[in-house]
């Protein structure tokens, strides 16, 4: 009785930065959510963790983006994400 919500789908890339600009300048919509790891949150200040208590965290914080996932999705508009971050790895 469950059905999937379709609600993210996150890809890691070490240039995230330039691929979230490459696939806007192509007309596809993706988003960053989740910029900042959880030990350098302010609500959780109170802990004491600093930058670099948790490298592994922090660079999936700087790679995580979230790409078009949703219901409705065509196979066809799934395969133009799929050919523009493609493009932007091939040059």
């Amino acid at each position: 009785g469950f059905v999937h919500t379709y609600s993210l789908y996150v890809i890691r890339a070490e240039k995230r930065d330039r691929l979230r600009e490459h696939l806007g300048k192509s007309g596809i919509g993706c988003n960053v959510y989740y910029p900042v790891p959880m030990h350098l949150q302010p609500a959780l200040a109170y802990l004491g963790y600093a930058r670099g208590d948790f490298p592994e965290a922090e660079r999936a914080c700087r790679e995580a983006l979230a790409i078009p996932m949703f219901a409705g999705m065509t196979e066809a508009e799934a395969a133009e994400v799929v050919a523009c971050i493609r493009r932007f790895y091939r040059g």
